[in-house]
């Protein structure tokens, strides 16, 4: 599923029709510059703050100085007015901070909304002017690769990492810096190409040269991490912005220069005209964003609805799969899946997002596995088959099966003292047969049942 920002193709030329020059970041309109955002899928107590942040960062990423700002917040219906005032008074704390005037919004509960959005408009007035690119400029990253990515997966990340504003205000007293332009969505390849695009100049990239937050996932193409809170910057050949960041206590890196007329970045050799859309667009939900367990979660849902021959699997009561704090002792200490993992009649289909108490059943499971084992935090549920069970047996767990009786057979066996890596039964009266695995974490879980996936088209089909 494609999610994000779509081409800008008409938006801009309907920009030029009304004499507007479209710009990267924000536009300049008699004298005034002028940038709009959305904030959305990120944890409630943050949502003021990232939708100051968005608008304002496109400002000063603009070479301007951010003077007013607006909010337009729609939330779902019944949405408590208390944390909606937590939300506005979030924004124009931060508006203070930076000396900008709040000057107008809206705020309203409406059907169709799912969770918080905030819009947030800020205008400013440049400070100095942007200059194209040319071929040989240098080309640096200011901040790090992946530090917004290890935040959705619940690394401890200081806030001032997750914006770019203030490397922004910095950077503009640069000699010799030419353009800015913000890491958002496609990550910093995906600002490469904006640039590029833009431009019409090709960039080359030296990946070597990149840094990575140490937390950061390893996780596809590096260079399309979420990193908002970084900025691509062009200077100069030999200005060495990195001495006056070293002055300005900022992290910049030297990582490649623009190249000649045309659009793409080479990276090492290798020219992408797309940023590849990193498997962490799955984390930009309020429940997971920053919620290790939740996050983990999200993510392994995400991929296990793309594992081919999963579909004949799934139980009718639906597929879950859950992941338990350190140490839990409580059903809200796991997180799941709310509305579990169906099959319907195109494929697998994930309903609901991922909550702390939303499985009963595989909570129970993992409160008593990590009384055995802390490590053992965990499980997924599946239909079990004798194909399926020999798959995993091959794999090297050990597979048990268990009497069908209790409300939780599972986690009554093993709290029994039955040590295993996987738990079946068969059917019972208000019982389906049920296989559970347990291992060490969500993403261990879907390896291992791509590996089993693998090993049964050589059996016999178990649909």
């Amino acid at each position: 599923m494609e999610v994000g920002k779509l081409s800008l193709t008409t938006v801009l030329r309907e920009l030029a029709e009304v004499g507007v020059k479209p710009e990267l970041d924000a536009n300049e309109v008699d004298g005034l510059l002028a940038a709009v955002n959305p904030a959305v899928g990120v944890p409630d107590d943050l949502l003021g703050f990232f939708a100051f942040h968005y608008s304002a960062s496109n400002i000063a990423a603009a070479f301007g100085k951010p003077e007013f700002a607006l909010l337009d917040l729609v939330l779902p219906p019944g949405y408590p007015e208390g944390k909606a005032f937590s939300i506005i008074r979030s924004f124009a704390s931060e508006c203070r901070k930076y000396g900008v005037r709040l000057v107008g919004g809206h705020t309203g509960r409406y059907e169709g909304a799912e969770y918080p959005i905030a819009s947030s408009a800020v205008i400013g007035r440049r400070v100095r002017a942007r200059r194209a690119p040319a071929e040989g400029d240098d080309v640096y990253l200011v901040g790090v690769v992946g530090a917004e990515a290890a935040w959705l997966t619940g690394a401890e990340v200081e806030l001032e990492e997750l914006t770019p504003l203030p490397k922004a205000l910095k950077l503009q007293g640069a000699e010799g810096l030419k353009l800015l332009h913000d890491v958002s969505e496609g990550g910093l390849l995906g600002a490469l190409l904006e640039v590029s695009t833009f431009y019409r100049s090709s960039i080359a990239v030296e990946r070597g040269r990149v840094p990575v937050h140490p937390r950061a996932p390893r996780l596809g193409e590096l260079l399309s991490l979420p990193s908002y809170g970084a900025l691509v910057a062009v200077a100069e050949e030999g200005s060495r912005l990195e001495d006056f960041c070293s002055r300005e206590g900022l992290e910049c890196s030297w990582i490649g220069r623009v190249g000649g007329p045309g659009v793409g970045v080479e990276v090492d050799g290798v020219v992408f005209s797309t940023a590849p859309q990193s498997e962490l667009v799955a984390l930009y939900t309020p429940s997971a964003a920053g919620r290790e367990e939740a996050a983990a979660v999200a993510l392994a849902a995400s991929r296990l609805i793309r594992l081919r021959g999963l579909e004949r699997l799934v139980p009718e009561v639906g597929m879950n799969i859950a992941y338990a704090k350190p140490s839990a002792k409580v059903e809200e200490d796991v997180a799941a899946i709310e509305g579990r993992i169906v099959r319907t009649v195109r494929g697998l289909r994930l309903c609901g997002k991922p909550a702390y108490g939303a499985s009963r059943h595989l909570a129970r499971v993992l409160i008593e596995a990590a009384k055995r084992d802390p490590r053992r935090r965990a499980a997924v549920n599946i239909r079990p088959s004798p194909e399926l069970l020999s798959a995993l047996r091959e794999l090297g767990l050990k597979v048990v099966e268990v009497e069908p009786r209790g409300a939780c057979p599972v986690a009554e066996a093993i709290a029994a003292g039955v040590e295993a890596d996987a738990y079946f039964y068969g059917a019972a009266p208000g019982l389906e047969p049920s296989l559970v695995i347990i291992a060490d974490s969500p993403a261990s879980l879907v390896e291992l049942l791509e590996k089993a996936l693998s090993l049964l088209p050589r059996k016999a089909d178990i649909a």
